[in-house]
């Protein structure tokens, strides 16, 4: 068995399947009309071909997204939504730091913003 196609193949499951993107750690989670508190979310954003997409969390499936940004400005902003569940929305600034507001589909749950910071991949 050749080793060379089963690495690319586990290589294409993961978030560095993308040609460019952001690896972003969020650190401070604010509910609307609540508190702050420490947060450790790890999120990873990929641009290819194929359009952007995005892993919202470290085990998570990855999400299409639409940017909302012009082609290479700042700041990069993107959405996703998860049908039934929520939608997020993605800032990154040129200093690298980043904004996710987070609405949940149930409107019983409030809105949260994460505040962290994102490196280009």
């Amino acid at each position: 068995m050749r080793l060379a196609p089963l690495i690319s193949l586990c290589l294409l499951a993961t978030p560095a399947m993308a040609e460019t993107g952001y690896s972003c750690a969020f650190t401070v989670a604010c509910e609307a009309a609540g508190s702050c508190a420490p947060a450790e979310i790890q999120t990873e954003i990929g641009t290819g071909e194929d359009g952007v997409m995005a892993f919202l969390e470290a085990d998570a499936a990855p999400l299409p997204a639409l940017t909302l940004s012009d082609e290479d400005s700042m700041p990069f902003t993107i959405a996703t939504t998860a049908p039934g569940a929520e939608s997020d929305l993605i800032t990154i600034h040129a200093d690298g730091t980043a904004l996710r507001s987070r609405h949940p589909a149930d409107p019983g749950s409030p809105a949260t913003t994460y505040f962290g910071i994102c490196e280009e991949t």
